[in-house]
């Protein structure tokens, strides 16, 4: 799930083509700014928080520290000092022809930083810079021969709450309406009635809003965390659902009685973070029906670094990744795709699990996400 990227791999090029004219000094302001973006970051993650970029959005003219901070409910002290990160970063405008600094955002910044739908997730995603520190000496310690293998999962105790606030915005906004209708035929089944199940289903968000869509089907999820099921479980009762069954589980042993269950599998970024995929696509494949379909979503991306040159938010994914993917596969002895593994070996790994008519597909408005479709044959 991302912003939209070019995913076009770089050209082959020498190393020292896009040296030639670097000096150090060019290459110490691109560090300086990279460091000062990070910290930057951390008040936008602030802002996003407290209300601020929505109480800015909403103000219909440019207004003082403490008028702004008078209707959000903060204190004027802090906030004065969250818009000088801002006015500085060009983030926030100021207006300064009255006596007293009056500050304001423009209709397309405003946006940008109180978004809703899909849009969301850009600025979420401020907020992961934050959860990722807070692992930062664990990691170092990761790093070192002697020093553990991996992260447990506990170890992002935020996490689902994040999930929980975004994923909803950006599903609602592009599953239905522009994800199914890729995939001939599933929505008139969906609509006549069929078995689906989502793995690594979380809080099942994705299941709750298909079953309100498509009342006929039946819907099944399955999650290592016990939190993430117990909040399906949860709504699934407060709202009196019956055709979405939740439960923890593993996606590499999946149960025995699954057995050409479903119609339809999707996993939406699940499979780079199981401890064995190959034996996660493997079940995946022996609990299809004949002729069901699996949609995997994976980050659409080259399994080599050169390869992801250009794609704007590679860097980004590749230290989530390091500072979450990896680590917590890496923890109960798994594979530790990393979420950038890529399409060269996400394609052949799905023909050796016994897929056929695979291929890597778009997702309209959602071009930082590959959609891996493929079918078992009927037998």
């Amino acid at each position: 799930m991302g912003d939209n990227v070019d995913q076009q791999g770089a050209e082959n090029k020498s190393p020292t083509d896009d040296q030639a004219d670097e000096t150090k000094e060019i290459f110490a302001k691109k560090i300086s700014d990279t460091i000062t973006s990070g910290f930057v970051t951390l008040s936008l993650a602030i802002g996003r928080r407290t209300g601020l970029f929505d109480e800015l959005a909403r103000q219909q003219e440019p207004r003082t520290a403490h008028e702004i901070a008078a209707a959000a409910g903060l204190k004027e002290r802090y906030v004065r000092e969250w818009l000088g990160s801002m006015v500085t970063s060009r983030i926030v405008e100021v207006d300064t022809t009255s006596d007293i600094p009056r500050y304001f955002v423009p209709p397309h910044r405003a946006a940008v930083l109180s978004p809703s739908g899909a849009e969301i997730l850009r600025m979420a995603f401020s907020e992961r810079v934050v959860h990722m520190a807070k692992v930062m000496d664990d990691m170092v310690e990761c790093f070192k021969e002697d020093g553990p293998p991996g992260l447990p999962s506990s170890a992002h105790p935020d996490f689902q709450g994040w999930l929980q606030k975004v994923k909803g915005p950006m599903l609602d906004s592009t599953f239905i309406n522009n994800f199914l209708p890729t995939i001939p035929g599933l929505i008139e089944k969906l609509e006549s009635g069929i078995t689906v199940c989502d793995l690594g289903c979380a809080s099942g968000y994705l299941l709750f809003l298909m079953a309100r869509r498509f009342p006929n089907s039946t819907y099944y999820g399955i999650d290592l965390s016990a939190e993430a099921v117990s909040m399906a479980k949860k709504e699934a009762a407060a709202k009196g659902i019956t055709n979405v069954i939740c439960n923890v589980g593993d996606a590499t042993k999946l149960p025995e009685d699954w057995s050409e269950k479903f119609d339809y599998v999707i996993t939406l970024s699940t499979i780079h973070d199981v401890n064995a995929p190959e034996r996660c696509l493997r079940e995946i494949r022996r609990v299809l029906k004949p002729g069901g379909q699996f949609s995997m979503w994976e980050r659409d991306a080259h399994t080599q670094h050169h390869d992801n040159i250009g794609n704007p938010t590679a860097s980004m994914i590749y230290v989530i990744s390091m500072m979450s993917c990896v680590p917590m596969s890496l923890h109960d002895d798994g594979a530790g795709l990393g979420a950038m593994w890529g399409q060269e070996q996400a394609l052949p790994m799905l023909e050796r699990a016994g897929f056929s008519d695979v291929k890597k597909l778009g997702i309209p408005g959602n071009q930082g996400v590959a959609h891996y479709l493929c079918s078992k044959s009927g037998e």
